[in-house]
């Protein structure tokens, strides 16, 4: 009787020491892994928004995150993220002290604003993000009535076809890369744009492809000579080849 509680006593410290040492081991093993795996080299693609060092100490903020193999489980398994303006994160191993971060920012063609906040919406017009500050390089949409604006949601206008044209405009802005402060509509729906101390009179049309096309060759030059006035391109027409400035003073 004493013999068989003898061996199970023995069977029972066994077991506890078996997994005391599994204990042991895995503990030791995330260790050696925390201490091989810390990150020493970050790449980082994709991001015009932010900064390389932004994205960085967003992406990389926790002791999870700091090691190569915690932060690539983390975005393995994180289908969105918390960074605004940004779509999607994921994160490459390079090596166990080396990761590229890939950065997916949300395409964003202008904004409107409303209450002191400015709504920047993507080309189906769906509202992505919302700020408090105006973005560089995104232009403000004024003049248009809105009669829905939620965050992720599809704006809605009173006027038909109008969003069509702000969606053209907008495009257009970003193919040429010119870089825009405000789309303003005026009562008759035609349409201004301004630029610093230059503002472009394009008036009311269904596109603008062949103005816009016209304005990417010339604005730039005025802005080079740090002009201000008005271009008149309400009656210009494609193979025009004279536009009228009215230099201001």
């Amino acid at each position: 009787m004493i013999e068989k509680l003898n061996t199970k006593l023995r069977k029972k410290r066994i077991k506890k020491f078996v997994l005391i040492s599994i204990i042991i081991g895995i503990l030791l093993g995330f260790g050696i892994i925390f201490f091989i795996g810390k990150i020493k080299n970050v790449s980082v693609v994709g991001c015009e928004f932010y900064t390389e060092q932004e994205i960085k100490e967003k992406v990389i903020s926790s002791i999870i995150t700091k090691n190569s193999l915690g932060l690539y489980l983390t975005y393995q398994f994180k289908n969105q993220t918390e960074i605004p303006f940004v779509e999607k994160i994921n994160v490459n191993m390079i090596s166990w002290n080396s990761v590229e971060i890939i950065v997916y920012e949300k395409v964003m063609v202008a904004c409107i604003k409303y209450m002191g906040e400015y709504l920047y919406f993507d080309k189906d017009g769906v509202i992505v993000e919302s700020a408090t500050e105006p973005i560089e390089n995104i232009p403000l949409i004024e003049g248009v009535s809105f009669q829905k604006m939620n965050l992720h949601e599809k704006l809605e206008v009173k006027e038909d076809g109008i969003f069509e044209i702000i969606l053209n405009i907008s495009q257009l802005l970003s193919k040429y890369q010119l870089d825009l402060d405000k789309v303003s509509f005026e009562y008759d729906k035609s349409v201004t744009l301004y630029t610093g101390k230059i503002r472009i009179k394009l008036g009311k049309r269904e596109r603008y492809d062949e103005q816009i096309a016209e304005l990417s060759k010339l604005l730039p030059k005025a802005q080079k000579r740090k002009l201000k006035g008005v271009f008149n391109m309400e009656n210009f027409e494609e193979g025009q080849d004279k536009v009228i400035f009215q230099a201001e003073e």
